[in-house]
């Protein structure tokens, strides 16, 4: 596991990822998969069924 830290670029990402609740954490990790292009792995229906990032489990 590596921790990433929250960049500037993540930091814009996550408020205009298309997510229909205001989590802001679940924004921050899903920005954090998105950025760095790799699939996120969770089983958190908030981020699924959103469908903007991939997602593993």
């Amino acid at each position: 596991m590596t921790v990433l830290p929250i960049s500037l670029e993540i930091a814009i990402a996550a408020p205009a990822l298309a997510l229909s609740h205001g989590d802001q954490f679940d924004r921050i990790i899903a920005a954090t998969a998105q950025v760095h292009n790799v699939p996120l792995i969770t089983n958190g229906a908030n981020i699924t069924d959103a469908g903007v990032i991939a997602t593993l489990w």
